[in-house]
């Protein structure tokens, strides 16, 4: 599956312009089996409450459900599980919980959509891209502001951006 992904990358690389079609069909049961790696198997359950451990018990079948569901049509995400997690001083930030079926296959798509656009992300962003974190960026802004040439430091509030 990864030269697939590959080829969709260079190719994304090489004609910028170019439309991808028939994306649908890369949800297969490959694409699926290989975005399974990449599940915590310790995380919290969704609204079905079936673990990642208990969801890997009938792997297989599950993975081939999940796509004859897909290819008619039919496959349906669950509701997302709300919890409000502690966040400091009495405050709480809602935390939304998918199940596990549904992480998988967001974990595919997100793979998928990732081949495509990455190339078109500057080298400066860090938010959410594979192989940059958020200590990176601090590491690159610490050097920058260290032995560049910079007057001010703005500082901004997000608070509840992601809520």
């Amino acid at each position: 599956m990864q030269t697939s992904l590959q080829a969709i990358a260079k190719k994304a690389s090489e004609q910028p312009g170019y439309r991808f079609r028939n994306l649908f069909g890369m949800l297969n049961e490959e694409m699926l089996r290989d975005s399974w790696r990449s599940i915590r198997k310790n995380a919290a359950s969704g609204v079905d409450r079936i673990s990642a451990k208990e969801y890997e018990q009938n792997l297989e079948e599950n993975i081939h459900q999940m796509v004859e569901d897909l290819k008619r049509k039919r496959y349906r995400a669950k509701n997302v599980l709300r919890r409000n997690i502690p966040k400091g001083k009495g405050k709480f930030r809602p935390l939304g919980i998918p199940a596990t079926q549904d992480k998988l296959l967001q974990i595919a798509v997100k793979r998928i959509l990732e081949a495509i656009f990455e190339q078109d992300f500057l080298r400066c962003s860090y938010g959410y891209r594979p192989g940059v974190s958020a200590l990176d960026a601090v590491d690159k802004l610490t050097v920058k502001l260290q032995f560049g040439k910079y007057n001010y430091v703005v500082e901004a509030d997000i608070k509840g951006y992601f809520d």
